[in-house]
């Protein structure tokens, strides 16, 4: 039980939480373990809980008419997602996919809540990632309207690096990078190409390595 505290101290809207209640919310949280390319769950799926990866990385996506997948985000280790839902009890909004094999752990709505809404400041933690959700998002928007292909690559490459500082390696298949950047797989691996020639990245069979981020963030042309 304390391996899963530790894991929701590392959540910042939990971290300020007094200990008993962290703890509480410990014991309450379910283990589940999802295959590399199992859905975690679907878009207009009901919504009753929280999750908490512990290990392995997932992808936020929605998939049009067409049958066109665009990639919203990918969370890893640390990362909270599905809470979005929760607050008004709507379906889910997007699938959320295994990019690996993944281990996470669920907390229901009613259980969070009881705690949340005792402590404002874990509240308002909440609120403010909320709010960066939505920042993050309207960038994109700007970034498809402002950017060409290439330094879309190169941004949505650096996002990931800082997402998680130490670690360069971003586990993303270029299908799911062409998805997000809005390009095809046969450009985006042309950027990429490019990319790797000037020493930014080295590209793997399902992983992209960040060799030089100064390198990387001087391909983002605005």
């Amino acid at each position: 039980m304390a391996s899963v505290s530790d894991l929701l101290q590392k959540v910042p809207f939990l971290a300020v939480l007094p200990e008993q209640d962290r703890a509480s919310l410990a014991a309450a949280a379910k283990r589940r373990r999802f295959a590399r390319g199992q859905a975690i769950f679907h878009k207009d799926d009901p919504a009753t809980h929280l999750f908490v990866i512990a290990a392995g990385s997932v992808k936020i996506s929605i998939q049009e008419e067409t049958g066109r997948e665009v990639l919203v985000a990918v969370y890893r280790g640390g990362d909270v997602f599905g809470e979005l839902a929760l607050f008004d009890e709507g379906p889910r909004s997007a699938t959320v996919t295994a990019l690996t094999d993944t281990i996470a752990y669920t907390l229901s709505g009613s259980d969070l809540f009881v705690v949340l809404e005792k402590n404002p400041k874990a509240m308002r933690e909440l609120l403010a990632r909320l709010t960066r959700i939505v920042r993050r998002l309207s960038g994109q928007v700007g970034d498809f309207v402002f950017l060409d292909l290439e330094s879309r690559v190169a941004k949505y490459l650096l996002d990931l690096g800082e997402l998680s500082p130490g670690k360069r390696e971003v586990e993303l298949t270029q299908d799911d990078l062409a998805s997000f950047v809005g390009g095809t797989r046969a450009a985006v691996n042309r950027c990429l190409a490019d990319l790797e020639k000037v020493g930014a990245i080295t590209v793997g069979r399902r992983h992209i390595e960040i060799g030089d981020p100064e390198k990387l963030r001087s391909q983002i042309r605005y």
